[in-house]
């Protein structure tokens, strides 16, 4: 392809979105998603047993009966949010501008573009870079990306994350307007949620569903064993807003038509799945292309143990998540890893990380996913009824688990 970015305006984009992450977490003290869209690769719900930051090895589950946990619930006025037509219509005027189709194929003999598939990408820069989604993007030779107004552009790939399905490419381009970044941290369960995509390539304007944020911090096993595409994705915003295939890497919007989510999945079952739609958190999303700018790959961090979770019983009897329980501390070749450095030992309970609740095995999978190698960390643990603090900083994420 005719475009290229030297070392340096990468450097200086990466700084752009640097700056970007540094203003969402000065928001967030203040007031302390694959559509397998494009047509590749379709997913599934399961239930599985994780071997991610240390869970390294296959182990068959078995599923206990269901719980039933009783809870008190204050007697509450509960009003439903008026959506506001002409409101959902300002954001939608804004935020279709920086949507954009994506083709992704190669070049025949003759030098014409074959298309093989696509999906949605949405411009975060006046630089050209475009989030997007890792499937969407995978293995191909040539991207294209299409505006609303027919405009099309040549575009390279930067890179991409299979463990968080983010991808990133640039075009080179003058005149782009970047779409608002919001907080995906500050979400709550009942917002409303805009997605603004490219379902089943139906033309060069975009398509807009609203719905609101239906959960937080969800799990889904997505892509296929046979073809190494199969991963399980954390952290996910779900939404009903309808969203269908094609719209892979498309915007998950918010109220102030700020970006909060990467549209990344839909589920499906034998039951019936309707009305489950998921989205990368954009402040997930934002780590993974500050690394891809810096590093060109991203430094995943590992915690380093076999994990399972934790279970306490409540004063009612009924059975409540209580931590992560570590069944074995990773040591491949006798290699110790970081929290095993630090006086971690088998058998122990974390409770928190960085001082948040550690209540479940997937919630602390996602706050690792937060986070990089290198950074530092304060975990409590629980041993023999005693609460011990450790502080380590986090290893590199090894390539074999």
């Amino acid at each position: 392809m005719e475009d290229s970015f030297t070392q340096q305006e990468l450097f200086e984009q990466k700084k752009y979105i640097s700056d970007l992450i540094e203003e969402k977490s000065a928001k967030n003290k203040s007031s302390i998603n694959l559509i397998i869209g494009s047509s590749l690769i379709s997913s599934s719900i399961v239930i599985f047993f994780l071997y991610t930051f240390g869970l390294f090895e296959k182990q068959e589950v078995v599923v206990p009966d269901p719980i039933t946990i009783t809870e008190t619930i204050k007697q509450t006025e509960l009003v439903m949010p008026r959506i506001d037509s002409s409101e959902i219509v300002s954001i939608a005027e804004l935020a279709t501008q920086t949507i954009v189709q994506i083709q992704v194929g190669s070049l025949d003999e003759n030098g014409d573009f074959y298309s093989i598939g696509g999906g949605s990408g949405v411009v975060i820069s006046d630089e050209g870079l475009i989030i997007t989604n890792h499937h969407v993007i995978e293995g191909v030779d040539e991207v294209r990306a299409i505006f609303e107004d027919g405009r099309l552009y040549e575009a390279i790939v930067i890179g991409s994350d299979k463990l968080t399905d983010v991808g990133l490419i640039q075009i080179s381009s003058s005149n782009l307007v970047p779409i608002n970044i919001g907080n995906s941290d500050s979400l709550v369960v009942g917002d409303l949620a805009v997605a603004i995509g490219h379902p089943l390539t139906l033309g060069a304007a975009p398509t807009v569903t609203t719905g609101v944020v239906s959960a937080l911090q969800r799990r889904l096993d997505v892509g296929n064993e046979l073809d190494g595409s199969a991963v399980t994705l954390f952290g996910l915003i779900q939404t009903d807003a309808p969203i269908t295939r094609g719209s892979s890497g498309g915007a998950l919007i918010n109220n102030n038509g700020e970006l909060i989510g990467i549209t990344t999945a839909i589920a499906t079952a034998d039951v019936g799945a309707e009305g489950l739609g998921f989205a990368v958190p954009i402040n997930m999303a934002l780590n993974v292309v500050e690394d891809l700018l810096e590093f060109g790959e991203i430094n995943h961090a590992f915690l380093g143990i076999l994990g399972a979770q934790h279970f306490e019983t409540a004063e009612d009897g009924a059975r409540v998540f209580a931590g992560v329980y570590i069944q074995e501390l990773y040591s491949p070749n006798n290699i110790q890893f970081a929290i095993a450095k630090a006086g971690a030992l088998q058998g122990d309970i974390i409770k928190k990380l960085d001082g948040n609740e550690v209540k479940t095995l997937d919630g602390l999978i996602t706050e690792l996913r937060n986070k990089r190698a290198g950074d530092e960390i304060e975990i409590q643990i629980l041993r023999n009824d005693q609460l011990i603090t450790l502080i380590f900083q986090l290893d590199l994420r090894p390539s074999d688990v």
